[in-house]
Order: C-alpha cells, then sequence, then structure tokens
C-alpha cells in the first residue's frame, strides 16, 4: 500500500512538474521531459533508511552505448542536486507538502537548465568543458557522448577524433587492470558496426539517428513510457 508521503511526493511532482510537460514514468518517482535527441530525468530518489526522498536530475542522451545500458536510461550529466538535500517526512503532511513542492520547484529550475542542450552547441560546449574539467582516468562515456553530438551535429573529424579516444580509453586497461569482458565487447562492436559508418558526415549523422530512434521506439512500446513519442526533431 502507497504510504502517505509516497502520496505527497507524487501530488507534489504532479503539481510542478506535470504543468511543464513532464510526466511520471508508470507509477515510479521518475518523471521524465522529453527534447528529442535526449530526455531529462527527474528522480524523487527514496532514502532506504527514512521516509523522504533526495532529488535527483540530469540528462540521459538516446544515441545507443552498449547492451547493458540501452534498455535503461542513465544520467550523463547532472545527477544528485545536492543543494536541495533530503527531505524527510515526520508525520506532518502540510510540512512535508510544502517541502516537497519546493524540492519539485528546484527540479523544475534544474530541467529548465538542461532544456538548453536543445541547443547543440551550446550542449557542445557545456559536454566539452565536463571532459576537460576531469582527470584522464576518470573519463570514459564522456568522449563517448562528445563523439555521437559531433556526429549529430555533422561534424565528423571532430567527431572521429573523440571517438578514437573513447576506442583508446576501452583497449587500454585503466589502473592497471586487463580490459573487462564487457569493454572488449563494446570495443569490437565499435569496430565492426560503428566505424564503417564514419564514411562521411551523412553516414555517421544517420548512424546516430537510426540509435535514437531504435531507442525511442523501444522506450515508447512499453506503457509506463508511452508519453514518449516515437518520432523525435532536432
Amino acid at each position: 500500500m502507497t504510504g502517505q508521503h509516497q502520496k505527497i511526493i507524487n501530488a507534489a511532482a504532479k503539481k510542478i512538474l506535470a504543468p511543464e510537460g513532464l510526466f511520471r514514468v508508470g507509477s515510479s518517482r521518475r518523471w521524465l521531459d522529453d527534447n528529442g535527441y535526449f530526455v531529462i530525468q527527474v528522480e524523487f530518489q527514496p532514502s532506504s533508511y527514512d521516509r523522504g526522498s533526495y532529488l535527483n536530475v540530469g540528462i540521459s542522451f538516446l544515441w545507443e552505448t552498449s547492451a547493458g545500458l540501452n534498455e535503461i536510461l542513465a544520467f550523463y550529466m547532472g545527477y544528485r542536486v545536492n543543494e536541495a538535500g533530503y527531505v524527510s517526512y515526520k508525520g506532518d503532511d502540510a510540512d512535508f507538502t510544502k517541502e516537497l513542492e519546493h524540492l519539485a520547484e528546484a527540479a523544475m529550475a534544474k530541467v529548465r537548465e538542461y532544456r538548453l542542450f536543445r541547443n547543440m552547441d551550446y550542449a557542445k560546449e557545456q559536454m566539452e568543458s565536463q571532459l576537460n574539467s576531469m582527470p584522464e582516468n576518470r573519463v570514459f562515456w564522456e568522449s563517448y557522448n562528445l563523439a555521437m553530438l559531433c556526429f549529430l551535429k555533422r561534424e565528423l573529424n571532430e567527431g572521429k577524433e573523440y571517438f578514437d579516444r573513447f576506442l583508446k580509453i576501452l583497449k587500454n586497461p585503466l589502473y592497471g587492470e586487463a580490459p573487462c569482458d564487457w569493454h572488449v565487447e563494446l570495443y569490437n562492436h565499435c569496430i565492426q558496426y560503428l566505424c564503417p559508418k564514419l564514411e562521411s558526415e551523412d553516414t555517421a549523422h544517420k548512424m546516430v539517428s537510426d540509435m535514437i530512434e531504435w531507442r525511442r521506439i523501444f522506450f515508447s512500446g512499453k506503457p509506463s513510457y508511452k508519453k514518449l513519442k516515437e518520432e523525435f526533431t532536432l
């Protein structure tokens, strides 16, 4: 049975997020904002030890990544909204409602910030800034995502540079360890299926567009994601 705190969380999210175009994923505590080549996830994350909520907001790009991740939505930009803190339910419905509405408003502010990624030039600037601020041994999907964005923008040569960087990460062991099996599998997939499609701006662009279309069709076929349209525009 849904607890009172859960009902308040759902009601606050619906009040603040739904009028702005977000939709709830089934009966979960996640909401999505559709932005074509990416979605923004809002998650009112529960605690294992208390009745309440953290707030996570971030971008999940819809091009393919790996077999293990293609059927879920990950956070590639953003995640925990630390300044929002944790809101605990202490039995006072009115107080918890007020705090949850503030939390939902903080979520909506982040959503508006991430919607700026609809402008792919802006998105590229932000993603490059993220990549350049990271220690080299922590970089992974950041270079891959930049490559896919460049291909989508028809910037073939720059995309190839980021993609080659990603392939080197896959091929070379981190922390002195041997590459794990899924790294090897993903590397072979990239070499066999993706590299041949990088012949021209058009073929690279179509490759990424097809990836996005496939994932949108996959998710929109699920009852929890039925409000996500199959088609998309850039």
